[in-house]
């Protein structure tokens, strides 16, 4: 299991492989003010409030399309023996909680694996899924065994719960008897696959895993077969590879070996760095030939580790090579650093990762990291008091402005910006329904009133969904937003907050 204190380790350790960054910012992803769009919209918009920021949407300008949000399946066994687990899969992906459509799941390394029939056994033999964690059936399990059995419940009861649609499986490192130092788990001095002997036999594994999890009613949606490949300092469960090897794998034995198995539906997902900038120049020289979805991590880049910064990357680096239509998916972020901060600083800095990666950076889904601890520290959504009840950091309800309005299959449409005063906006359609989200961060001390425009189409009252740092239960309806007889939504953002209006295409 990952050591809490160790991640620096790990975000360090990228400078000893990596010999490069993108210092570009992703701005260049957003409509600027000199294109004809965007002066058409400043001459359109119309401003209700002195001094207000100007917001104008357009429905008929679109972006990427959103694949979603989700969160890690792990801790696995502390989830699994929580006596709140239920709750807190309800919290999670249920329908009064933060409704993720993604579930990230691990491939663990510790699988029995049959070689000869290429079966990999995910759970121990002749023990219910719905033991009792308290039971001595339970407790009598090896530490691997539980891990094995929880990932297992914990995947199902989300699935049958829930109807989680999207199910993805990471690889921190091959079985350790296929690494080139077979007794590391780590990934220290290059420690990675022995191509020579077992690429054959690790594409085999991930196949097998996948199909267990098949036989078990489980659809694994999609697979990557490494985790932050460029880590090779830290202590806990890694694997190197560099950007020509995992390339050569995907192409010559994952996808032939997935595709021999029928699972020619089953996507690869690579390459997962810890930072985006870095998975920026990992993949642009990787074969990404058979590569479904292009993913990094949101964490601190390599400029920003230099200069003592950690946690949530706030200034994102956009991809600088062309991805050929392939979605971009950020499959881990979380603020890894500095003392346990369940307020609304904390929150903020979640949601300018989330809008700097998602309207700058055109991702397509967005994957928190942990999704609970049993104690409290930033990594996870939710956190447990030391009397056991339940803690739900601001960083909860950031999460839930984006993943309960902003749904899979929407488009991210422009939204021109005058006078902005700080604020972070972007805005999403669904274009079956035509509903739309605004989600607006301030991060500033002080109010701003914000008039919004509607280009292209005309909508009703908008319900403002508002979480600052005094509002208690999550992301608050603090009533509707009327237009006024130009057509103009005015209204003030907080200081330090984040608001979600949500509307209806007329």
């Amino acid at each position: 299991m990952l050591k809490l204190t160790s991640r620096w380790n790990r975000l360090y350790a990228v400078l000893a492989v990596v010999s490069t960054f993108s210092i570009f910012s992703c701005q260049k992803a957003s409509l600027t003010p000199e294109s004809p769009e965007a002066q058409l919209n400043k001459k359109a918009a119309v401003s209700a409030q002195a001094g207000a920021t100007i917001a104008t949407l357009n429905w008929d300008q679109t972006y990427q399309k959103i694949d979603g949000f989700g969160a890690f399946g792990g801790r696995i066994v502390p989830f699994f023996e929580s006596a709140k687990r239920d709750s807190i899969l309800d919290y999670l992906w249920g329908g009064s909680g933060l409704k993720l459509n993604i579930l990230r799941g691990k491939v663990l390394h510790t699988y029995p694996f049959n070689q000869q029939t290429k079966v990999v056994t995910i759970k121990p033999a002749g023990v219910s899924i719905d033991v009792d964690p308290n039971s001595a059936t339970y407790q009598n399990l090896t530490a691997d065994e539980k891990e094995q059995l929880g990932q297992v419940w914990i995947i199902k009861k989300a699935k049958e719960r829930f109807q989680v649609p999207f199910v993805m499986a990471s690889t921190w490192t091959p079985p350790l008897y296929m690494k080139t130092n077979t007794s590391s788990i780590s990934a220290k001095w290059f420690n990675g696959l022995n191509f020579n002997t077992s690429s054959t036999a690790f594409a085999r594994y991930l196949t097998g895993f996948v199909k267990s999890f098949q036989n078990e009613g489980i659809t694994i949606n999609a697979i990557s077969p490494s985790n932050e490949p460029e880590n090779v300092f830290s202590d806990w469960d890694a694997s190197y590879w560099d950007a020509s090897h995992l390339g050569q794998f995907i192409t010559n034995n994952l996808r032939p070996e997935l595709n021999g198995a029928g699972l020619q539906s089953t996507k690869i997902i690579s390459s997962e760095n810890a930072a985006w900038g870095t998975a920026d120049n990992f993949l642009s020289g990787m074969d990404r030939s058979n590569v479904d979805i292009l993913a990094g991590h949101g964490y601190v880049e390599i400029s920003g580790i230099i200069t003592g910064q950690r946690g949530f990357n706030q200034s994102p680096s956009m991809w600088n090579f062309s991805i050929g239509g392939k979605p971009m998916w950020v499959t881990e972020a979380s603020d890894d650093g500095g003392n346990y901060d369940s307020g609304i600083e904390g929150g903020l800095k979640l949601a300018v990762n989330m809008h700097k990666l998602l309207a700058d950076c055109n991702a397509n889904a967005y994957v928190f990291w942990l999704r609970m601890l049993a104690f409290q520290y930033n990594e996870a959504l939710i956190c447990t008091k030391s009397d056991g009840s339940l803690e739900f950091p601001k960083t909860y309800d950031v999460m839930g402005h984006y993943s309960r309005f902003i749904k899979a299959g929407y488009m991210r449409i422009n939204v021109a910006v005058q006078n902005g005063n700080g604020l972070l906006i972007s805005a999403y359609k669904d274009p079956q329904s035509g509903k739309f989200a605004l989600v607006v961060t301030n991060t500033g001390t002080a109010a701003v009133p914000l008039d919004i425009n509607l280009t292209g189409f005309a909508s009703g009252a908008l319900n403002n969904y508002q979480t600052t740092a005094s509002s208690s239960g999550h992301w608050g309806n603090v009533g509707a937003v009327t237009p006024n007889s130009s057509g103009v939504y005015s209204l003030t953002i907080p200081a330090k907050s984040i608001s979600t209006l949500e509307g209806n295409k007329l």
